[in-house]
């Protein structure tokens, strides 16, 4: 989606920005309005009678000037008057000289016509005739070629032009076209316009490498540092079968999933293209077969997709009748448009840059003409867009000015979110699977990981240079494919809004019997085995969790650095082995943890099902890609439990299951 507003974006401004002509001010300051033919009408005398075609050279048409080009608004300004020979040799030549209410008129008109930025054409200058223009040769299919030359003298903008059909003299075109702008020169009145030439090559590598250069100077060493703990290769455990290493997995997981997401942005993009060409041949529909074969019919048929990769984005519900519904689309709609003027800021000057707006007549003194700063229709709008992103000066402000509209764009965007979140009671009534019930430390809330922009909620996000997410929102969209993921708020926290995860629910006093309720109405359990410290709320959340052996509960490692995460995993362990289970703290499913002690900071996601038996995925790396694949096989593993069980089988959900609902640790 922002490649296709972008392609919009800039296809809409290349398009129109040859057409930055301007109207005549009706006062100094003041608003102008589209004047038509106010300049006086530029009498016969100043067209040349003779091209110098030959004697067999006739005069065919003579008059006002109707045609259309590239610089028709400045056309309906300027009154045109134009004479056309032709031969019997089939050649064809024309003049046309324009009247202009000023010379910066005729000077735009001229600089627009020579170098045609929707073409990449670029005029040279005659060496002969300084100040006029020759444009390359045209040729056509039919095979014949035609040239023109350009130049603005006084208030007056001249072109003349020959046609040569295919078995003419090409190489003479050059040579009767100059000769016919020297004899223009010499009837046209006033000084010879200097124009110059957009110099763009060497610019516009510069300003597309620059914020590379910053991203590799800045952004890049501290997302390194930042992400240090997470690309450290980690300890795994081979030749156990309770073990299971997914870092190969992950990989091929990894690639497949990108490679889908760019065959569908290339087909989004043919799609465009089709659409707005109308040019339906067989090319593009064989590329938009391939792009719906690569992006939509292969992958279908993946295994792997669809047992590790199905993210459910925390989207929220977007209710009109919710007390916060107009802050929700408030936040939206800002963000939509902050990140699309960051983007199109940047473009927009990129654009501007390339085809030398910034030196054309309708920049004065490295701001735009006061006159052609108009907005009369979407094409005027691009254009004054880009003349005043040309105003704002060198490109590092661009730079830091688009990156800090696109990034406050999606912070808004996030505020939104937040506030259209559904709580816990909510996302049970809406789900009819049995909701898997979050239990983790009141510190893991601050713990962030490098997420995959693909698996990222809104488009936003995605398109964002934000690459951390908090790991809670990474854990949720990878096990609601469950069940509605429901967590308890934070006592003290009374805010209207709720952080981006689980669905929230405030808990009561007895907090203790609501927990066992909710667990035994669960799915599953999920408990971050990582926390900062052991408090007696983590204890009395194990002990319950102990007292119901046939309830799943499955434990998570975060990422952080590596003897940190063996100094939390030690210390979770130690604090579950002295729990005691149904006839002891022999039996208790948090004995078989022993055995798992030394699996310092490979193991991702452990699941127990019942008995004192973990089955344990880990990896070499903590990305989101390894945590997926490690859910996607837990979610494998506790769906073939679930079917080997009977009706009224071991598991004891009973009739305690009340409203589910979750907790946090350090009550």
């Amino acid at each position: 989606m922002p490649l296709l507003l972008l392609f919009l974006l800039a296809d809409a401004a290349w398009a129109t920005r040859s057409q930055a002509a301007g109207r005549e001010p009706t006062a100094r300051g003041g608003a102008t309005s589209p004047a038509v033919h106010d300049a006086p009408s530029p009498p016969d005398s100043l067209v040349i009678r003779d091209p110098g075609l030959g004697p067999s050279q006739r005069l065919v048409s003579e008059g006002r000037w109707s045609g259309e080009t590239e610089t028709k608004w400045l056309m309906d300004v300027c009154e045109g008057r134009q004479r056309t020979w032709r031969t019997d040799g089939g050649d064809e030549a024309q003049a046309v000289v324009w009247s202009c209410p000023s010379g910066r008129d005729a000077a735009t008109l001229v600089w627009f016509a020579a170098f045609d930025p929707d073409f990449f054409t670029r005029a040279t200058n005659l060496r002969a005739l300084p100040g006029v223009w020759l444009a390359p040769q045209v040729r056509y299919v039919s095979g014949a070629r035609s040239q023109k030359a350009l130049f603005a003298q006084g208030s007056r903008a001249v072109q003349v032009s020959v046609r040569t059909p295919a078995e003419g003299r090409l190489d003479a075109l050059t040579g009767r076209v100059t000769e016919m702008a020297v004899r223009q020169t010499a009837l046209v009145p006033g000084e010879r316009a200097t124009l110059t030439q957009p110099e763009y090559s060497q610019g516009m590598v510069a300003l597309l490498i620059m914020p590379a250069v910053g991203y590799a100077l800045y952004i890049l060493p501290w997302r390194l540092i930042r992400t240090w703990p997470v690309w450290r290769p980690y300890r795994v455990r081979r030749r156990d079968p309770a073990w299971r290493d997914v870092s190969r997995t992950a990989l091929k997981l990894a690639a497949l999933v990108r490679v889908r997401a760019a065959f569908r942005v290339f087909g989004f993009l043919v799609l465009f293209l089709l659409v707005t060409t109308r040019n339906l041949t067989v090319e593009p529909v064989v590329m938009l077969a391939v792009a719906f074969a690569g992006g939509w019919l292969l992958p279908g048929r993946s295994h792997l997709l669809k047992l590790a990769w199905q993210p459910r984005p925390v989207r929220g519900r977007w209710d009109v009748r919710g007390t916060h519904a107009w802050v929700v689309r408030g936040c939206g709609l800002a963000s939509l448009l902050l990140y699309a003027a960051g983007v199109g800021v940047f473009f927009l000057f990129y654009i501007a840059q390339l085809s030398g707006l910034g030196s054309s007549p309708l920049i004065d003194g490295g701001l735009p003409t006061e006159r052609y700063l108009q907005v009369q229709s979407f094409s005027h709008l691009v254009v004054f867009l880009m003349l005043a992103v040309v105003g704002l000066g060198a490109s590092s402000s661009v730079i830091v000015l688009s990156a800090l509209l696109m990034v406050g764009g999606v912070l808004i965007r996030r505020l939104g979110r937040s506030y259209a979140l559904t709580n816990a009671e909510a996302a049970q009534r809406d789900s009819p699977e049995p909701p898997v019930l979050y239990l983790r430390s009141f510190t893991d809330d601050s713990a962030t990981m490098p997420s995959s922009a693909i698996a990222r909620t809104s488009v936003l996000e995605r398109a964002s240079f934000a690459w951390r997410q908090p790991f809670e929102e990474i854990t949720v969209r990878h096990v609601w494919a469950l069940g509605p993921v429901i967590a308890a708020s934070h006592p003290a926290d009374t805010r209207s809004r709720s952080d981006i995860g689980a669905a929230r629910m405030r808990l009561g006093p007895d907090w203790q019997t609501e927990i066992e309720a909710k667990a035994l109405g669960s799915r599953l359990v999920v408990v971050g085995a990582t926390p900062e410290a052991i408090n007696e709320g983590l204890r009395q959340e194990l002990e319950i969790l102990a007292m119901h052996p046939s309830v799943p509960v499955a434990l998570v490692l975060a990422p952080m650095a590596g003897r940190e995460l063996t100094r939390r995993w030690h210390g979770f362990i130690d604090a579950a082995l002295t729990v005691r289970g149904p006839r002891g703290r022999r039996d208790s499913r948090f004995a078989g943890l022993r055995a798992h002690r030394n699996d310092t900071t490979g193991a991702l996601v452990l699941l127990n099902t019942g008995g004192t038996e973990w089955q344990v995925w880990g990896a070499r790396r903590r990305t989101e890609f390894t945590f997926a694949t490690a859910w996607g096989e837990a979610r494998d593993a506790l769906t073939g439990t679930e079917r080997r069980r009977t009706v009224g089988g071991p598991r004891d959900r009973g009739q305690t299951a009340g409203p589910n609902i979750a907790t946090r640790r350090g009550r």
